[in-house]
């Protein structure tokens, strides 16, 4: 009996191995299947296609919004309006304020830089205001030229 009871335990095995055999067959299937579906999908649409289409809608879109926005003169109007009530009152802000702040840091900064050393004088504008090196210089030249 102990014969038969291998022979059947692994009749019994063999069994639930077809079985799990085919149903991995059948998965297996089922995703290539899916694979092939997808990829005759991605054929159809070519991304790359896709979005240069999406590029040049876009560059379309903006084209004739610009077109529209320099053809028309009520938007003209509305911008040079627009402009000139927004930067005069910046123009007059900067001639009254920054302006007369800006004339005054240049006073002491001239008066610092004449209270030096003739030879100190170029060294320091060089390496502390070299933004400002060429304004500077311009004007010590002519503090040199109408010195008593």
């Amino acid at each position: 009996m102990s014969n038969e009871l291998t022979v059947g335990i692994i009749g019994l095995y063999t069994i639930v191995y077809v079985i799990v055999f085919f149903v991995q067959k059948s998965q297996i299937d089922q995703t290539k299947e899916i694979n092939a579906s997808m990829k005759s999908f991605m054929d159809i649409f070519k991304i790359d296609e896709v979005k240069k289409y999406v590029e040049m809608r876009n560059e379309r879109v903006m084209e004739d919004a610009s077109k529209m926005m320099m053809n028309n003169q009520k938007f003209k109007e509305m911008s040079d309006h627009l402009i000139k009530t927004t930067t005069e009152p910046l123009q007059e802000f900067y001639k009254k304020t920054i302006n007369d702040r800006h004339i005054e840091l240049l006073n002491v900064v001239s008066q610092v830089i004449i209270s030096l050393e003739p030879d100190e004088r170029e060294k320091f504008i060089k390496e502390v205001l070299p933004n400002n090196q060429q304004a500077l210089m311009d004007m010590l030249i002519d503090h040199e030229k109408n010195k008593p």
